[in-house]
């Protein structure tokens, strides 16, 4: 704070000094949140927690109806109609090899539609958490302990109320979708 800040906040009428308080908080923090900090939706898939960026999730939904499609890849359980757009809805539990979620998917498991402007897809997942403000730098590399099926799907993971999170690399589960059309 500059000596002009302090004199002010020590010298004005109590008014001035809640001004001047309220302006500095609501400046200060703005300019550094936005640079240094993610907003980040974090799910479980079986007993893991994962998280995706924010500003990559377009929609999160409950209620919908999958119509699978024959010659796809295992991890596309089929297309879902949201609204008039035919959507893929993938499982990123047998896309990163740890087995399925939850059960059916007529059991309504949640989905949240990622994408990255150009394709999107709806991942199914077992349940939703909250959405957590981190700091990127607390973003670290993968674990070098999980699966090499799963290391390409995870951008990295972080520590989030003392347990690690993945952070799922939206780019590379939405590549196998893009061109899963190509086989």
């Amino acid at each position: 704070m500059s000596d002009e800040h302090a004199a002010h906040f020590l010298g004005g009428t109590p008014e001035e000094i809640l001004e001047a308080r309220a302006a500095s908080l609501a400046q200060e923090p703005a300019a550094e949140d936005a640079s240094d900090r993610l907003s980040m939706l974090l799910f479980r898939i079986g007993e893991e927690s994962y998280s995706v960026d924010v500003a990559d999730v377009r929609e999160i939904f409950q209620e919908y109806t999958v119509t699978s499609l024959p010659c796809t890849p295992e991890f596309i359980l089929g297309v879902t109609n949201i609204r008039g757009e035919i959507l893929s809805v993938t499982d990123p539990a047998i896309l990163m090899s740890l087995g399925r979620v939850v059960g059916p998917v007529d059991a309504q498991a949640p989905a949240v539609v990622v994408t990255n402007g150009l394709v999107a897809t709806a991942i199914v997942v077992d349940e939703i958490g909250d959405i957590v403000e981190v700091a990127k730098s607390a973003l670290e590399p993968p674990v070098s302990i999980i699966d090499r099926a799963q290391v390409e799907f995870v951008a990295g993971s972080m520590f989030i109320d003392g347990a690690m999170v993945g952070v799922l690399n939206v780019e590379r589960v939405l590549e196998p979708v893009g061109t899963s059309s190509h086989h």
